[in-house]
């Protein structure tokens, strides 16, 4: 599972000159050119099948039926046909979130699904980037593939027909080896790609198959699967973690004398303020931090994907720091119900406890609570002020 990574630096004393090699945080600080990573932001909760148009920002390029699926309600469990962690095309929780998306990647005749979204940014001539997902067989599939595709457009496209698309250069990511017939775990796919400028749209799919395994697998008995289970056609991926960043060369630095290198302080920049150090350069504990770039769809407990960036660092210096445990406190301006506030702010906090569990964090080390309008910090009678009271804050204890 790919977590965000702390700097690494290594000096190397040679000829009298020590060299400062920064191994850059590339896919922690890097921004995620693709908008909605984790298929969270969506306009209603998918119940059935085919409902990737659900979705806010990704869709199908052709008339194949892309799938969403969601974690539902009580109520709606026995008859959603796009519930998770059980659907019918197997058993899967998200790797981040509640929702993942869902392609048939081979199938009856040319027929195959892709998932298409537009970037948060166009994409720069010569620069190179590094396009990462996670993909997980599912379970009730009978075969699987050697390679996904994906392809940087530069304009949308739109296909009147649901066959394998052509006439493209997808990059491809070989998964053959590893992930072969595993419908148990999540697998990271790393594809790499030198823009030529100004590609805007990013597709993912198969494009072109060399070869497919049998898996052996059928559903059991009393399972309803839209996988077909009589032929040894249908390879069925769900996709998870979308995430596109480009990739940066080590900055390299030179020093003519010995530099001491503390590395395992938390990146403050994204923080509203830096708070105070003690002489270890470490951050000070039992004191309120502020999350200043996480945020939430409005009114929900959805977290905006703009968010992860913050998120990993916070991860990184969690995973830097075994001993250390966090608090995380969920607050919200004085408008509406409090009632209904405390349970906003409760379920944000829950939300980013999640989103740390999800990337490796042991929930033993995790608590959370809401407390709604009770503790702002700004008055609420300015929109400036209650902008600052919506807010989810951190303390570092042990």
């Amino acid at each position: 599972m790919y977590t965000s990574k702390p700097s690494y630096f290594f000096l190397i004393k040679q000829y009298g000159i020590v060299v400062l090699v920064f191994m850059c945080f590339q896919l922690a600080q890097a921004q995620n050119l693709v908008a909605d990573s984790s298929f969270e932001n969506n306009k209603f909760t998918p119940t059935l099948l085919s409902s990737i148009d659900a979705s806010g920002t990704w869709s199908s390029p052709t008339r194949a039926t892309t799938d969403l699926f969601c974690e539902c309600g009580k109520k709606q469990k026995e008859t959603s046909e796009a519930d998770v962690p059980r659907n019918p095309m197997g058993v899967q929780k998200a790797l981040t979130g509640k929702c993942y998306a869902g392609i048939y990647a081979f199938s009856h005749g040319d027929y195959r699904e892709y998932l298409f979204t537009q970037l948060n940014s166009l994409l720069e001539a010569g620069i190179k980037y590094e396009l990462s997902m996670y993909v997980s067989l599912a379970d009730y599939s009978r075969v699987a593939v050697d390679q996904l595709g994906a392809c940087f457009l530069r304009s949308k496209v739109t296909y009147t027909s649901s066959d394998v698309i052509t006439g493209l250069k997808p990059v491809y990511a070989k998964i053959g080896e590893d992930i072969g017939t595993d419908t148990v775990n999540w697998h990271q796919v790393i594809f790499e790609y030198k823009a030529k400028g100004g590609e805007q749209f990013l597709l993912i799919g198969s494009f072109d198959i060399k070869g497919i395994q049998i898996t052996d697998v059928k559903a059991p008995k009393g399972v309803r699967t839209r996988i077909n289970q009589k032929t040894e056609r249908d390879a069925y991926y769900f996709i998870d973690d979308v995430s596109l960043h480009q990739v940066y060369p080590p900055v390299v630095a030179y020093f003519d004398t010995t530099v001491v290198i503390k590395t395992d302080t938390l990146p403050m920049a994204t923080l509203t303020k830096e708070p105070d150090k003690d002489a270890a350069g470490e951050v000070e504990l039992d004191k309120p931090l502020v999350l200043k770039n996480v945020l939430f769809e409005s009114n929900k407990a959805v977290l905006l994907a703009s968010s992860y960036p913050e998120l990993n660092i916070l991860v990184g210096h969690l995973i830097t720091k075994p001993e250390l445990k966090i608090e995380i406190s969920g607050h919200t301006d004085n408008k509406g119900s409090a009632i209904q506030n405390t349970k906003l702010s409760e379920k944000r906090a829950k939300s980013v406890c999640d989103y740390l569990i999800a990337k490796s964090i042991d929930p033993g080390r995790l608590t959370y609570k809401g407390y709604g309008s009770l503790k702002p910090i700004a008055p609420n009678d300015t929109e400036d002020g209650r902008k600052q009271n919506r807010r989810v804050e951190f303390v570092f204890y042990k």
